[in-house]
């Protein structure tokens, strides 16, 4: 069954098949960029294969924080080598297939305009049982700067909903693309795994760690763990912190209680020359009932006495 991600998944969400995420080994941080700014664009639109994609230099530099003069030659290096991009796969026949991921590309001094492949457009909007996918918010993993960061987060959201995932060093190897370099672990660590994982649990919703998978004595791997973040408490807004107006819906319980202990209070027992306790608590129960029915200053007093008055702590 086709899943209608125009509406479940607007411009906003990087939505990939698991398996197109291969176009990711060996890019560029700017050509990670670039690709996933370009197939939110490809999801949502109708276009084919003969129609652009456009991606302005002033939207490339302002989603990746970048000064427009760098963000001009970023763009314009990363539209080149993403030209040149291409992924394979074996046909039922056993024979090799190669297919570029754009057939066409396009720069100016306004913007880059890319070309998706008719195979690879197909790729961009089909999800499904059978084509497992991993999604994100675009303007989490485009803050990201590091170079293997991006890489991370999508294999930590991807694995998310189990907790973690396990990969070994061949794997990482491979599915990040890393040079010969990297075969030192104390290097790989030091200038790949930390960077990019300190950069993700900085900046996006979920905090990545590691540790080492071990035979023996040799580390052969690594073992991740995905915790998503709390999300911040929904703090109500239209309020004003020095009205009464904060203490909205009351029981009437707590109306007498408070009305009848604030009736009490020296700070504001001059506001008024009421008879008795009991006139002025019930003055002071109409303006916690409806705060908004006296003056403004008056329920400023009141409510000032009713955050610091030790009585009202439950």
């Amino acid at each position: 069954m086709e899943l209608d991600v125009k509406r479940h998944y607007p411009k906003d969400w990087i939505v990939l098949q698991n398996r197109v995420v291969e176009c990711f080994k060996s890019m560029t941080l700017d050509e990670k960029r670039l690709f996933i700014m370009a197939t939110p664009l490809a999801r949502t639109t109708n276009i084919s294969s003969g129609e652009p994609i456009f991606i302005s230099t002033e939207e490339f530099a302002s989603a990746c924080g970048l000064e427009i003069t760098g963000a001009y030659t970023a763009l314009g290096i990363a539209t080149k080598k993403l030209f040149d991009r291409y992924f394979g796969y074996v046909r039922a026949d056993k024979k090799k297939v190669s297919i570029r991921w754009m057939y066409k590309t396009a720069y100016g001094e306004g913007g880059a305009e890319l070309y998706f492949t008719d195979e690879v457009l197909l790729l961009l909007r089909e999800f499904d049982a059978l084509n497992p996918y991993t999604k994100y918010k675009k303007e989490v993993v485009l803050r990201l700067k590091k170079d293997y960061s991006l890489d991370f987060y999508h294999l930590a959201k991807k694995h998310q909903a189990m907790g973690g995932f396990q990969i070994s060093l061949d794997e990482l190897f491979e599915q990040l693309g890393l040079p010969e370099s990297y075969q030192d672990l104390s290097n790989l660590k030091k200038r790949v795994i930390k960077p990019s994982l300190d950069e993700i649990t900085t900046n996006t919703d979920i905090d990545l760690t590691y540790e080492n998978v071990k035979r023996g004595r040799s580390v052969v791997g690594f073992k991740f763990t995905v915790r998503e973040k709390p999300k911040p408490k929904v703090i109500e807004t239209g309020r004003d912190k020095n009205t009464i107006d904060m203490f909205y819906k009351l029981t009437d319980a707590q109306v007498q209680k408070y009305s009848s202990i604030l009736s009490k209070v020296s700070d504001i027992s001059d506001l008024s020359t009421f008879p008795d306790y009991s006139t002025f608590a019930q003055w002071i129960a109409n303006i916690l009932r409806d705060p908004k029915s006296v003056r403004e200053e008056t329920a400023k007093r009141i409510f000032k006495a009713l955050r610091t008055h030790t009585d009202f702590k439950d």
